[in-house]
């Protein structure tokens, strides 16, 4: 008894649970019908038809003005683009520029630094000149003072005789 009693509980339950879905189910069909059924009136087809052209035209609006700020916002970010990409350049070049200056000052250290070296080997060069030619003369002097030397001697050797 009491198994039968809950059998009964449980297919009641599921019947008031079918009857309910059947309800409900009846009464969405209903709804749409009236709904369509308005549509069908020409004043609300023409409503909604006019409804859906508004709407069309506004899809239409958004998409122009999407299209728009994203047209302004390319524009921007190139003008952004093309202002780094000339500040770029003109550190390039000023970096080239002084790349070059530093290469020109040391070819012309190299050329002043050659000159200076021939220069001093020059000037090196007159020094033994001139220190040759005064040992040179320096030699005659004494060589010459030595025969007058000889000479007095001799001179006053024969005197003495």
């Amino acid at each position: 008894k009491v198994i039968s009693r809950m059998l009964n509980g449980q297919l009641a339950g599921a019947f008031d649970l079918f009857f309910d879905g059947v309800s409900l189910h009846r009464q969405q069909r209903e709804s749409a019908q009236r709904i369509i059924a308005k549509w069908r009136a020409p004043a609300m087809r023409s409503g909604f038809e006019g409804w859906q052209e508004y709407m069309d035209l506004r899809r239409e609006e958004v998409k122009d003005s999407a299209a728009e700020e994203v047209r302004e916002k390319l524009v921007a970010t190139a003008a952004e683009d093309k202002e780094e990409a000339a500040e770029a350049v003109g550190r390039e070049v000023a970096r080239r520029v002084e790349q070059a200056k530093r290469t020109v000052g040391r070819m012309l250290h190299i050329q002043v630094a050659g000159a200076f070296d021939g220069f001093y080997d020059q000037v090196q060069a007159s020094k033994e000149r001139k220190e040759v030619a005064r040992k040179v003369i320096s030699r005659m002097l004494n060589g010459q003072l030595a025969g007058a030397f000889d000479l007095f001697f001799d001179g006053v050797s024969l005197h003495r005789q």
